[in-house]
């Protein structure tokens, strides 16, 4: 598999030693094939260099690293992590193999290895861009925040330059809601690559959390312009879309989404509740269904779906969902006045009122007016268990 260059720019961005790690009698072929991604051969003629028996041990730790990069490349981690151990061992000081070690363990979610890996290239060199930014992005996913943005920070002053560290810094901003900071890094880090991915989609998404559709509208136009295949592209326009109620063309561009990643379950759940917004119950009860197969064990999707049958009449099915939605999560007010109005079109007084009670225990019904003004009561209230509970 070849990656493109903008994967294989993060794939061994930063390591400081990328063209600085010339030793005496080093051979440039097995590093200039790992970074050309041509990682089959790069394998083949690393192993060349390190079986010649010729190499010193600064050469045959950088051919054990370079290897291992391929390896990584390759997708084959064990013995990627293989290579960088041998590199290590010969030589401890090899920040770039401990940089290579901690990407593969972060990659496999490893992550107090991997941060234990980047802190050791951190002891070697404290300006390793590769290792702040990686261990700031560590932080970031265990909501450590604090140190996400120390480390990224330390990052930034170590590469000034790098538009990929200030699009996690500004990831990290959004996380804790400084949407200004986040939106300058986001800007900063476009103006350094105009074609920064995840850039265009958080900018994006901030601006469209600001209303500030117009300027949102750009940056998802411009992500679908540069990656076409980016599925978050058409989410993330299909969300602006239905702010402004145009629900028929967030279907398009979910629709979009879908035909590119067929497998995520937030676009089908997505879709449908588009769907029920433009009063087509009938595919929002597909899209949800095909939700559902994708993720059985989401009580949120069995509402979403009680709600569609709901709304065509087929009260028992609807019934049938809400309960697993409650099995799945006990005590969720919404399917359970969801419950008690589906109850009460089933004419089963006794568990229409049942619900009803927990809702009001659990919190979620103090007006009584809610019940007075819902139509979807009218058939339980002359019934005894309708009037003791309109009582309390």
């Amino acid at each position: 598999m070849r990656l493109s260059r903008v994967v294989l720019k993060s794939f061994v961005w930063g390591v400081g030693v990328l063209v600085t790690c010339s030793v005496a009698g080093y051979a440039a072929d097995c590093r200039d094939l790992v970074v050309g991604g041509e990682f089959k051969k790069a394998v083949k003629e690393c192993t060349t260099e390190i079986d010649s028996g010729k190499l010193s041990s600064g050469p045959l730790a950088d051919r054990y690293a370079w290897r291992a990069f391929a390896y990584k490349g390759l997708g084959e981690t064990r013995r990627a992590i293989a290579d960088f151990d041998k590199a290590v061992v010969i030589d401890p000081k090899s920040e770039m193999s401990y940089v290579g070690r901690g990407e593969v363990y972060e990659t496999g979610k490893d992550y107090p290895r991997a941060r234990a890996d980047f802190s050791k290239a951190l002891e070697i060199n404290p300006r390793n861009g590769a290792a702040l930014a990686h261990r700031g992005n560590i932080s970031y996913v265990e909501k450590k925040y604090d140190l996400a943005l120390e480390d990224l920070g330390r990052a930034i002053e170590a590469d000034p330059k790098s538009a990929g560290v200030y699009s996690f810094r500004g990831r990290t901003y959004a996380a804790i809601n400084q949407q200004e900071r986040a939106l300058d890094d986001y800007t900063k880090a476009l103006e350094l690559n105009p074609k920064e991915i995840l850039s265009l989609l958080g900018r994006g998404l901030i601006e469209k959390k600001l209303r500030h559709y117009e300027e949102a509208f750009a940056d998802y136009n411009r992500l679908a312009e540069i990656a076409p295949g980016f599925w978050p592209a058409y989410q993330g326009r299909a969300d602006i879309y239905a702010a402004l109620k145009k629900y028929d063309t967030a279907i398009e561009d979910l629709t979009r989404a879908i035909r590119i990643d067929p497998t995520q379950v937030l676009l089908y759940s997505q879709r449908g509740w588009m769907y029920v917004l433009d009063e087509k119950p009938d595919e929002a009860l597909n899209d949800f269904t095909k939700a559902i197969e994708l993720r059985p064990g989401s009580a949120r999707l069995y509402l979403a779906r009680a709600a569609s049958l709901k709304e065509i009449g087929r009260y028992d099915s609807a019934a049938e969902d809400l309960k697993k939605s409650l099995e799945l999560k006990p005590g969720e007010l919404p399917a359970t006045m969801l419950l008690a109005r589906v109850e009460s079109l089933r004419k089963n007084s006794a568990e229409a009122c049942r619900w009803l009670k927990a809702s009001y225990e659990k919190g979620g019904l103090r007006d009584p007016y809610i019940v007075i003004g819902e139509k979807d009561f009218d058939n339980i209230r002359s019934s005894e268990c309708y009037k003791e509970f309109m009582k309390q």
